[in-house]
């Protein structure tokens, strides 16, 4: 299987297959570097969503898709739907893969929290961020 098998991502629809059957044959992990591309392309939010909703189930995710599962959760020109997407992708690799976390993708995570905690963000956002950093908390041990 190539890394990054998705082609144009402008032509979303088969992308979108693609990513649907990949996640159905439990591959997604060994297309990463692709994943992250279509998760780094801000011109199709459905790419993203759908992809954020399939990534919580890679084994041992790589540091480039954990920084930019980050990103996503953090970048202050996204809508928080997606952002919280992140977070809840973000999750479900924290409970999944915790143990191949190394300690400096452990203290990005628990100081992107800390920091977009500090800062006034809308209840349901706000809400996401708690329920991730009480996961990271819980499973990584960081505060």
């Amino acid at each position: 299987m190539q890394p990054d098998p998705f082609g144009n991502l402008k032509d979303w629809g088969p992308v979108l297959e693609q990513v649907y059957q990949l996640a159905d044959d439990g591959k997604l992990s060994e297309c990463q570097p692709g994943l992250t591309r279509i998760l780094t392309y801000r011109d199709n939010w459905r790419l993203r969503e759908e992809t954020l909703k399939k990534i919580g189930d890679i084994e041992r995710p790589n540091e480039a898709m954990i920084r930019q599962v980050l990103r996503i959760l953090t970048d202050e020109n996204l809508y928080y739907e997606v952002r919280i997407l992140a977070g809840e992708a973000m999750m479900a690799l924290l409970k999944k893969n915790h143990r191949h976390f190394d300690s400096a993708i452990k203290s990005a995570l628990s100081k992107t929290l800390e920091n977009q905690l500090s800062i006034p963000q809308p209840p349901i956002f706000e809400e996401a961020l708690k329920k991730l950093h009480s996961v990271t908390r819980e499973i990584v041990g960081m505060s």
